[in-house]
């Protein structure tokens, strides 16, 4: 997940005040330049989710990905019958979930 982001640098920040300014209407009375300067001194920085690009073998694996998932999903009343939840664990799946992800773009 963190080779997606990229930093954003101090001039590029003035960009997400207003997006704040939405989210919290308090912060209304503060002017630009003043919520900047307690960003800089509390050491806050801001990371943008950039593009990557996905690999061949991951592109070239999207047909056993498609039949994986489907048979993950067929097998889904077994593994309730089983386990007594319905759905996956993450935790226990996490290799296959991170290549599921990385192959349907998430």
């Amino acid at each position: 997940m963190y080779r997606k982001l990229r930093r954003v640098w101090s001039h590029n920040d003035m960009n997400h005040i207003p997006e704040f300014r939405k989210l919290f209407p308090e912060l209304n009375h503060i002017s630009s330049e003043e919520m900047r300067d307690r960003w800089a001194s509390l050491g806050i920085d801001f990371y943008t989710k950039e593009k990557a690009p996905v690999g061949i073998l991951t592109r070239l694996s999207l047909p056993f990905a498609v039949i994986f998932a489907l048979g993950m999903f067929v097998s889904m009343p077994f593994a309730f019958m089983v386990t007594g939840r319905w759905g996956y664990q993450v935790s226990k799946k996490g290799r296959a979930f991170n290549w599921l992800a990385s192959v349907f773009g998430e």
